[in-house]
């Protein structure tokens, strides 16, 4: 009677410890597992995208912005670069990891500056001011029209432009059309018949005028 006693005890012994060697074997397979899974939820800080950081808490809009500019990170402390507070940075290494750096972020912002056209404006921009130049250059061709006579020079009354007119004294742009206008002259006296040109004036010129 009492072997039978001890034999069940036994029997409950051995079932017990069966039951906790389960238990034992099936935590051990499902930690792993959980690790992993953890693992993987971690947010990588040099691939994770803007929405993903907004997720983690402390850290908004503008912060994962700034977290996206400040790429790549070695460690999650770099996160000083981008703003973020220590105690905010203590909080998120749970969530966070920091993997290897995305080669395609920074040349695309490196490649924007050598876009900018200026240069090329600013280099057809002096080409415009050329024009000015050219027209400044015109009143001083007819400032120098007015020509004094050679000494003997003479000016023929009958074939004489009018800038040569005005050449001699006393006659100007008015005299000078004048002059023109009562052509043809028979002898230097004749100018005198032109209006405004008296035997003063007349003998201020004759010794420069001809009819020849």
């Amino acid at each position: 009677m009492r072997g039978l006693m001890d034999w069940k005890h036994i029997k409950f012994g051995l079932l017990f410890f069966l039951i906790g060697l389960i238990g034992l074997s099936f935590t051990i397979a499902v930690f792993p597992v959980k690790a992993a899974q953890s693992e993987k939820t971690l947010i990588d800080l040099n691939t994770a995208s803007q929405k993903d950081l907004e997720s983690l808490k402390g850290i908004g809009p503008a912060t994962a912005k700034k977290i996206i500019d400040g790429r790549p990170y070695k460690s999650v402390e770099e996160l000083k670069k981008a703003g973020v507070s220590g105690k905010t940075i203590e909080s998120l290494k749970p969530l966070v990891k920091v993997g290897p750096s995305s080669s395609t972020a920074k040349p695309v912002a490196e490649t924007k500056p050598p876009v900018a056209a200026a240069p090329a404006k600013s280099a057809a921009e002096p080409k415009a001011a050329a024009p000015p130049a050219a027209e400044k250059s015109k009143p001083k061709a007819t400032t120098s029209a007015p020509a004094k006579l050679a000494p003997g020079q003479k000016v023929n009354l009958n074939t004489a432009s009018k800038e040569q007119l005005e050449a001699l004294p006393e006659i100007g742009p008015v005299k000078a059309q004048a002059i023109i206008d009562g052509r043809p002259y028979k002898k230097p006296e004749e100018v005198m018949k032109v209006k405004g040109i008296k035997e003063g004036t007349f003998n201020k010129i004759k010794d420069s005028i001809t009819v020849q």
